[in-house]
C-alpha cells in the first residue's frame, strides 16, 4: 500500500475523502486514496485531464478539515499558452454527499478552447481487503455501470447480498458520459469562466437496510451551484466554530504554539462521528476510521481536561457495546471492552472477527475504568457512574480474573488466536513483541504496561465505588490486589541490566529483556517505585531511545530495531504524551519537558501543524525541519492530534476534584518560548474558570478567576 501521510483529506462524519494534491485519486495504483463510506472503498479513481494532460499543481489547502481547495493551471495546450488558464476545485460534504464545484477560467489575451474530461471507477473495495488482511471473496462482484444523461451509478454486489452505488451526478450535463469518464468540451473568451458542478454519493441497498442515503444532483445553474456550495461552507464553518466553542480554549504568547494547539481540537473535529445518537473520536484516516475501546478511551481520557463531552459519549458506546458472553471467534469474554467496530461487507458477512464487535485487546477493559473514574473527576457527573455501575463491575470481574489467563498474577493474552491479532496491546503488530535475540515473544505475553493500567484502574475504581457507596467489599478486593500487583510488578518487570522495566513477561514468566517505550508507559499507572521511576526517566533519554523527535518504541541497542518498522524503533506522538505524563507523576520535570519540546517541534515541521499517528525513529540533525514521515500511518489520527493538548494539560499539572469543588495545579512548566498561557473556560464539575500562567520554565506564577460555581482553585 503506497504511502498516504501525503494525502489531502475532507472528512465529515463518516464519509471521507483522500486525494492527492492535485484533488486527484489516480487509476490503478496501490494506494490508500479515495472516497469511503461504511468500511467501504466507493471511488478508487477520479482524476481531471485537460487534453488528455494532467493539470500543473499550484497548491492545496485543507486546514478546515471539512473543506479542500486545489488551484491547478494548463501546462502548454494547442492554441492555448501555459499558466492562462486557472482551475479550482472546491469540495465539501452537503446533504450526506460529496460536492465539486470545478471554477475554469482564462486569464489569458485570447480564447481557449479545450477538452476537460473527468475519469472514475470503483472495485468497492472492504477496508480489510484493501489492506491486504483478507483476500479477495468469489462473492464479490463489480456490476456494469449505468451512465444516464448526467449521472452514472457504479455498481458492486458484495458477499453479504449489498449492492453498493457510488451516483456520480454532473450539472450542466456532459458533451458525452459513459460508464467511466465524463467529457466537456471547453471554450473561454478572454476572462471567462466556466463553473462544473459534481455531486457523489456513496449508497448501500440490502434486504435489511434500505438505500442509506439519496442521491445528490448539483443544481442545474452554474450560480445556483456557487451558492449552494457557498451556502454549505458558511454552515459547517459555523458548526465548526460552535464545536470548538465547547472546548476549554487556549491562548499564549507564542502564535505557533496556538497553532499547534488549534490543528490538534480541528483534526478531533474532523474526526468526530456518530453512532446511535451519541458521538466518538474515529480512531485514524483512513485505516482506523471507526470505534476502537483502546484509542477512543485515551482520547477521552486527553482531553477532559478541555471538556468532558467526549469522554461522555465515548463511555456510553464503549459500555453498550461490551460483551456479556465467551464468543472464541470474536475474542470476546464476559465483561471485556470491544478493540473494534466494522460495518461494512466481510463484517456483515460475519467474514471477519470484526463482525461487527471484535474484542482481541488486554487493555481496552482497563482504560474503560480510568476513563470513567477520571471523568467523574473532572465532570462530578455521578449520575453516569451509576448507570454504568453493571459494566463497571462485569470489567472489574474480568480484569481481576478472566484477564489472567496464565494465573501467574499478571494480565495477558494467549496469542492462540486463528482469526484476530497476536498481540494485544497498544503494540499489536505481529513482530512487535520480542527478546534480544530478535525473536518473537511465546504467548501468554504479559506487557509490563498493562499491569500498570491495571494498577491504576483498580485504585482509580475502588476510590469511584467508595465515592458513589457502592459494593465496598469489591473496593477493598481492588485496592488490595492493586498493592499485590506492585509487589509482584517489581519482582518480575525491573531489570537492572536495562536500567528500566522490561517490554513483556512471556511464556513461563520469562522477560522479554529489551529497552522500550513501554517501560515509560509504566510510569503514568503509578506502579513504579519513586527510585525505579526516576532511572526510567534517564534511561529513557538516552541516546538509544530518544531519537530527538521523542522516545522511540524500541531501542536502537535491539537486534530488532527498525526505524521504519511499526512498531520497532518508530515514534508516536501519543505514547510519548502518557510518558510525559508519567513523568509528572514521580516528579521527573526536566524530562518531561525535554519530549515535550521534542513533540512541539515534531507538530511544528509537519503540514499544516498535523501529528501524524507515528514518523520514523531516525536521530534528529541539526538542520532538519522535521521528522522522516512514516509512509502509511494515519494522518489525522485521533490519539496523535490529542497528543499535545494532553501533555499541555500533564505539564500544567492540573488535577480536578468536581465532588470537593477542588482545582489542583501542581508544579506548572510552561513550555520553551511561552512566557505567557491562559485557560479560558476550564469547567470542573458546574463550575468555570479562566486561568493564567506567566514565567519561564518551572518559575511559573498561576492566577485563577473563577467565572461561575463553586470552585477552589489550589496551587503547589
Amino acid at each position: 500500500m503506497r504511502e498516504s501521510t501525503s494525502a489531502i483529506v475532507l472528512k465529515v462524519d463518516d464519509l471521507f475523502l483522500l486525494s492527492d494534491v492535485g484533488g486527484d485519486v489516480p487509476a490503478g495504483a496501490e494506494h490508500g486514496l479515495g472516497l469511503f463510506f461504511d468500511d467501504c472503498r466507493f471511488l478508487d479513481e477520479y482524476e481531471l485531464f485537460i487534453n488528455g494532460i494532467t493539470p500543473t499543481v499550484l497548491s492545496a489547502s485543507a486546514t478546515r478539515g471539512y473543506e479542500t481547495r486545489h488551484d491547478l493551471t494548463n501546462p502548454d495546450l494547442d492554441g492555448v499558452p501555459r499558466d492562462t488558464v486557472a482551475i479550482r476545485r472546491q469540495r465539501l460534504v452537503r446533504r450526506r454527499s460529496l460536492h465539486e464545484i470545478i471554477t475554469i477560467r482564462n486569464f489569458g489575451m485570447q480564447r481557449a478552447s479545450f477538452e476537460l474530461t473527468i475519469h472514475f471507477g470503483s472495485r468497492f473495495e472492504d477496508i480489510f481487503a484493501l489492506r491486504g488482511y483478507v483476500p479477495p471473496k468469489p462473492g464479490h462482484r463489480v456490476l456494469e455501470p449505468r451512465p444516464m444523461r448526467d449521472r452514472v451509478e457504479l455498481r458492486s454486489r458484495g458477499v453479504d447480498g449489498a449492492e453498493r452505488l457510488t451516483v456520480i451526478a454532473f450539472s450542466p450535463r456532459p458533451r458525452e458520459l459513459t460508464a467511466n469518464m465524463a467529457h466537456f468540451a471547453v471554450a473561454l473568451d478572454e476572462g471567462e469562466q466556466f463553473l462544473i458542478g459534481v455531486a457523489i454519493t456513496p449508497t448501500i441497498e440490502s434486504a435489511e437496510r434500505e438505500r442509506s442515503r439519496s442521491a445528490a444532483h448539483p443544481d442545474a445553474h452554474p450560480d445556483g451551484v456557487r451558492i449552494a456550495a457557498d451556502d454549505a461552507s458558511k454552515l459547517l464553518e459555523q458548526q465548526e466554530r460552535t464545536w470548538l466553542a465547547q472546548w476549554c480554549e487556549v491562548r499564549s504568547s507564542n502564535q505557533l504554539f496556538d497553532a499547534i494547539l488549534l490543528r490538534g481540537l480541528r483534526d478531533l473535529r474532523m474526526l468526530q462521528t456518530s453512532l446511535r445518537g451519541l458521538h466518538y473520536e474515529a480512531a485514524g484516516i483512513p485505516w482506523f476510521a471507526t470505534l476502537f475501546g483502546r484509542d477512543s478511551a485515551i482520547v477521552g481520557l486527553q482531553m477532559l481536561a478541555f471538556g468532558t463531552s467526549i469522554a461522555r459519549d465515548t463511555l456510553r458506546l464503549l459500555a453498550r457495546y461490551q460483551a456479556s458472553s465467551e464468543d472464541r471467534f470474536r475474542e470476546a469474554e464476559p465483561g471485556k471492552i470491544l478493540h473494534e467496530l466494522r460495518t461494512g461487507e466481510l463484517a456483515r458477512a460475519k467474514l471477519v472477527p470484526q463482525s461487527p464487535a471484535y474484542y482481541g485487546s488486554v487493555d481496552a477493559t482497563l482504560l474503560f475504568l480510568i476513563l470513567l473514574a477520571e471523568y467523574v473527576n473532572w465532570s462530578g457527573d455521578a449520575s453516569l457512574a451509576r448507570d454504568l455501575l453493571p459494566n463497571v463491575h462485569a470489567a472489574a470481574a474480568w480484569s481481576l480474573a478472566i484477564g489472567d489467563h496464565d494465573g501467574d498474577g499478571f494480565l495477558d493474552y494467549s496469542g492462540e488466536y486463528e482469526n484476530g491479532l497476536i498481540n494485544q496491546g497498544w503494540k499489536d503488530s505481529g513482530n512487535a513483541i520480542m527478546n534480544a535475540d530478535g525473536s518473537l515473544a511465546r504467548p501468554p505475553i504479559a506487557p509490563a504496561e498493562v499491569q500498570s493500567y491495571a494498577f491504576r484502574a483498580w485504585r482509580s475504581t475502588a476510590a469511584l465505588l467508595r465515592h458513589l457507596g457502592d459494593d465496598l467489599a469489591l473496593a477493598d478486593d481492588l485496592e488490595r490486589r492493586a498493592e499485590s500487583m506492585r509487589e509482584n510488578f517489581e519482582e518480575r518487570f525491573w531489570s537492572d541490566e536495562l536500567g528500566c522495566y522490561v517490554m513483556a513477561l512471556q511464556k513461563g514468566g520469562r522477560p522479554c529483556l529489551v529497552p522500550s517505550s513501554n517501560a515509560g508507559q509504566v510510569l503514568w499507572g503509578g506502579i513504579a517505585s519513586p527510585e525505579r521511576a526516576r532511572r526510567v526517566a534517564r534511561r529513557l533519554l538516552e541516546d538509544d531511545l530518544f531519537s530527538g523527535w521523542g522516545i522511540r518504541t524500541l531501542s536502537t541497542k535491539a537486534r530488532a530495531h527498525n526505524p521504519i518498522g511499526y512498531h520497532l524503533g518508530t515514534v508516536w506522538p501519543h505514547d510519548n504524551a502518557i510518558i510525559v505524563s508519567g513523568f509528572r507523576r514521580y516528579g521527573c520535570d526536566a524530562e518531561a519537558s525535554h519530549v515535550f519540546q521534542a513533540l512541539l517541534s515534531a507538530a511544528a515541521g509537519f503540514r499544516d501543524y498535523r501529528m501524524p499517528e507515528l514518523y520514523c525513529g531516525y536521530a534528529r540533525k541539526p538542520d532538519e525541519r522535521k521528522p522522516v514521515e512514516y509512509p502509511v500511518a494515519c494522518s489525522p489520527q485521533a490519539w496523535a492530534a490529542a497528543a499535545l493538548p494532553y501533555a499541555l494539560y500533564r505539564m500544567l499539572g492540573l488535577r480536578a476534584d468536581a465532588a470537593a469543588h477542588t482545582l489542583r495545579v501542581e508544579r506548572p512548566l510552561l513550555p520553551e518560548n511561552v512566557g505567557h498561557l491562559e485557560l479560558r473556560g476550564m469547567r470542573v464539575g458546574d463550575a468555570s474558570v479562566d486561568l493564567r500562567f506567566d514565567g519561564d520554565g518551572a518559575d511559573v506564577r498561576v492566577d485563577a478567576d473563577v467565572r461561575d460555581g463553586d470552585l477552589r482553585v489550589e496551587t503547589a
